[in-house]
């Protein structure tokens, strides 16, 4: 058993699991909550410079709403196995070939999430969900770290009306090293889509073949 694990085990004895959506006991994210997500069984329209774009669902969802808001602004750790129960349903609802289809080699990585955010929340939300997509989604992929933040940037929501999120996330990513293969970036949610385009941008810049892009929620 590993150090998560064994404190999540720890938690859930002290304070059993009770569902975030309608707070029937036993599990956090109970089976009927689960069925009611409107998981999308289709990709989404292409968003270049990403190869494609992949979400579980939209974010107006209200069961998959609680879900991404209590594990990023709540610090909820112990959603990370409903996060791959999302993605097992996801994997088994989608239509379409995956998009990455037919590749030999293929590294996940996740958008780096703020720093001080980072200190704040106590997790790394994002690197969570990219090692849940990958045994979820690829588990043949190999999972690195690839972008680091190389500055701070506003909270897109807080940003005054004359600065764009675009301006806002301009230059914030930095590659660690050269990118020699396709590259499966995960994120938490993709609204205007500026965060995860400067991410591809800068993974391409350094050589990606080419970037493919799975997130929780859309809109």
């Amino acid at each position: 058993m590993d150090a998560h694990s064994a404190v999540t085990g720890a938690l859930d004895a002290l304070y059993p699991p009770t569902c975030i959506v309608c707070a029937q006991g036993g599990e956090w994210l109970c089976r009927t909550c689960l069925s009611r997500i409107g998981l999308f069984t289709r990709a989404r329209e292409q968003r270049p410079p990403m190869a494609s774009v992949l979400a579980c669902g939209a974010y107006a969802d209200p069961v998959l709403r609680q879900l991404v808001t209590s594990f990023k602004y709540r610090s909820a750790s112990c959603l990370v196995p409903v996060w791959t129960q999302v993605l097992m349903a996801f994997r088994a609802s989608f239509l379409d070939p995956w998009p990455w289809a037919g590749l030999t080699e293929l590294v996940v990585t996740s958008v780096p999430g703020d720093a001080d955010r980072v200190r704040e929340r106590g997790m790394d939300h994002a690197a969570l969900l990219a090692d849940a997509v990958r045994e979820t989604l690829v588990p043949w992929a190999r999972r690195e770290v690839l972008l680091t933040r190389v500055r701070s940037s506003l909270r897109n929501a807080s940003l005054p009306a004359d600065v764009s999120r675009a301006q806002n996330v301009s230059g914030v990513f930095m590659a660690l090293r050269p990118v020699t293969t396709s590259v499966l970036l995960v994120d938490d949610v993709l609204t205007t889509g500026a965060t995860t385009k400067e991410a591809a941008q800068t993974l391409l810049a350094e050589g990606a073949r080419a970037v493919y892009v799975v997130t929780m929620a859309e809109g």
